[in-house]
């Protein structure tokens, strides 16, 4: 600011410089911790929004695990039910794939899903003809092959179920074999799906170590015998060495199982 001094000789120019302070809102340091704070504040409710999705997206899944929880279940007793020679079979066959997912390391997730889908492994059966599938004695050629088709019809079943697309491959290769003369489609060691690798052993075992009204169940050492021999050609591997470690631990014996039981084998073991 220029200011004119008339008042002596001459014209004088005297200059006055203002400084004017700044608010504490005008400093570059207010804007940085403003800035800061409003990305903070963003995150937060980010965040929030997020949480809250995330909850009710578990919500909805949990609602949806317990749904399909109970549709397997349900399915399971009307498998059991049109095959009375295999009371309980389904059921059985669940808890053991259970019990071998969880010795063979899987959370408790996959051990709970590898559950459900062994339950519905036989939904096939319900296609099969009574007189094929409650027959006693020894199946002919013709009516084997009826039987080996119930992977097929409970894939059928199954293969529309999105949720949980494994249900249906569990049930389709459950009689697939390392060796590769499993059916439908003679899949050979990694190709046969995990799952299906796991409820094959479970499968195997209750065929053998549980009561029918034709027939006792086969000892239990003679039934762990015969799964340690088929181990690398019928049953995989690394699952029968879960089995062996379970039937070690006596997890797997039958509590009124006093040491009897048929040493015999046991035909049409394939049939249920």
């Amino acid at each position: 600011m220029q200011l004119r001094d008339n008042m002596g000789r001459g014209d004088k120019i005297v200059s006055i410089e203002i400084v004017k302070e700044k608010a504490f809102y005008e400093e570059v340091w207010f804007y940085a911790i403003v800035r800061v704070v409003f990305i903070v504040l963003l995150a937060i409710i980010v965040r929030i929004y997020i949480t809250k999705k995330a909850h009710v997206l578990e919500k909805k899944q949990k609602e949806t695990m317990a749904l399909v929880k109970g549709i397997t279940e349900a399915f399971a007793k009307v498998i059991d039910m049109k095959d009375r020679y295999t009371n309980g079979h389904s059921f059985r066959v669940a808890k053991y794939t259970g019990m071998l997912a969880k010795e063979l390391g899987y959370n408790e997730e996959t051990v709970q899903r590898y559950y459900q889908i062994a339950l519905l492994h036989d939904i096939g059966k319900i296609g099969i003809p009574q007189e094929v599938l409650n027959n006693p004695g020894k199946l002919s050629d013709e009516e084997f092959e009826i039987i080996k088709s119930h992977t097929s019809l409970g894939y059928d079943v199954l293969k529309e179920i999105s949720i949980m697309p494994e249900l249906a491959v569990g049930t389709q290769a459950h009689h697939e074999r390392p060796d590769g003369r499993g059916y439908p489609n003679h899949l050979k060691k990694d190709e046969i799906p995990r799952v299906a690798q796991i409820v094959a052993v479970a499968d195997c075992f209750d065929a053998m170590y549980s009561n029918r009204p034709y027939r006792n169940r086969m000892n239990f050492d003679k039934v762990v015998s015969i799964i340690r021999e088929v181990s690398g050609t019928q049953l995989t591997p690394d699952v029968v060495e879960a089995f062996l470690r379970l039937a070690d631990k006596g997890v797997l014996r039958a509590a009124d199982d006093v040491g009897g039981g048929t040493t015999e084998n046991i035909d049409n073991i394939e049939k249920e």
